[in-house]
């Protein structure tokens, strides 16, 4: 590991990832509103995908504390061996290179959807991918310090952007309250599950984290502070839009387009632009590091940088091949058609890796005991 990557991140850097992977997805698309039917109910149905993120990224903690210091496409090999635990490692490469994928292809879409449509989307695509590349290649300790930094600038922007519409929120948007049942919520949730599936990532960050024993404590701040950000976010877009949230192709872009404040604020899309290239930049390159780390582990490579170019390369192609526009982008998180592989992919083989875990262990015991 240390040929590898030998920097060490502290817990609040790892909060930070958690946080900024999260947030992406609300800032730019917000496919909890945009791919289902669950309209002014959102708010529900994130709470309760919080809920049942909490328990999961602990499972995953405990998972990654059986196996101190590898990452999980190393104890994919030490757990199913060499080659059957290479197809699952392989499995979480490519999950990890399509998560860098959509950050870079959502982030171009909104640009050229919003304030550069003349602009050919494979401009921005080579253009982040390229500093994103540069952003992995420089180690994990610089993409963290990055990291920090962002975090801090968009929680402002965020937080601003959810505090001045004030003047146009009406909560009686919010009524009645699983008007349609509990259909809508329960795939809202599902599909808000999915967005949290990213979190996965955090399987390759521990191995690297100077107190491991946070790790535990530290994504359960994130998951609660990521659901709340989103839920209040929900909130508002449900509060200003009302039955119209549910057209809306990016819903923090249009509420920075309402904000008047103080005679001299308003049209403040510069703030959600903002947000979502911080999220997006930090995003894609916490993914093109995880792939790189992945693919030189998977192939017992020595080198980390050299990887940088050639695997953004991959990852630029991933995104003109997989999303072919905003819409396309946003029907990802459809539960019908990649929650289902995704929920697979962050919840199942995790789940399969640790009752063969301990199902190796009893027999190591058994076997060992008999001896």
């Amino acid at each position: 590991m240390a040929a590898l990557e030998g920097g060490k991140i502290s817990s609040g850097q790892f909060l930070a990832f958690l946080v900024l992977t999260r947030m992406l997805a609300a800032l730019i698309d917000a496919p909890t509103l945009s791919v289902t039917s669950v309209e002014h109910d959102a708010w529900i149905s994130i709470i309760l995908s919080t809920l049942l993120a909490v328990p999961w990224g602990l499972f995953l903690v405990h998972l990654s504390n059986l196996f101190p210091g590898k990452t999980i496409i190393e104890y994919s090999q030490v757990i199913l061996g060499p080659w059957l635990g290479r197809i699952v490692g392989l499995v979480f490469i490519l999950f990890f290179l399509q998560q860098s994928a959509y950050a870079v292809r959502v982030c171009g879409s909104a640009y050229v959807t919003t304030i550069m449509p003349e602009t050919p989307i494979l401009v921005f695509v080579i253009i982040l991918t390229y500093l994103s590349a540069n952003t992995a290649r420089s180690g994990l300790e610089v993409l963290a310090r990055a990291s920090t930094v962002s975090f801090f600038v968009t929680l402002a922007m965020l937080v601003l952007l959810l505090i001045l519409p004030m003047n146009v929120m009406d909560f009686g948007n919010l009524l009645p309250i699983m008007a349609r049942g509990w259909q809508p919520i329960q795939e809202g949730m599902l599909s808000s599950f999915t967005i949290f599936g990213e979190l996965l990532v955090m399987t390759m960050l521990i191995p690297y984290l100077g107190r491991p024993q946070d790790a535990g404590r530290f994504v359960v701040y994130a998951l609660l502070l990521s659901g709340f950000l989103f839920t209040w976010f929900t909130i508002v877009i449900a509060a200003v839009f009302g039955p119209a949230m549910s057209s809306l192709i990016m819903p923090a872009f249009s509420l920075g387009r309402l904000i008047q404040f103080a005679l001299f604020i308003e049209r403040v899309e510069v703030i959600p632009l903002i947000g979502w290239t911080i999220s997006a930049g930090v995003k894609q390159s916490l993914f093109l590091w995880a792939a790189m780390v992945g693919i030189a582990q998977w192939f017992n490579l020595t080198e980390l940088r050299a990887l940088a170019y050639p695997v953004g390369a991959l990852v630029a192609a991933f995104s003109t091949w997989l999303f072919k526009g905003i819409f396309d982008a946003s029907d990802y998180f459809h539960v019908k058609r990649f929650g289902t592989l995704g929920i697979l992919i962050c919840v199942g083989i995790p789940v399969f890796l640790y009752i063969m875990a301990m199902i190796r262990k009893v027999v190591r015991q058994t076997f060992g005991k008999e001896g």
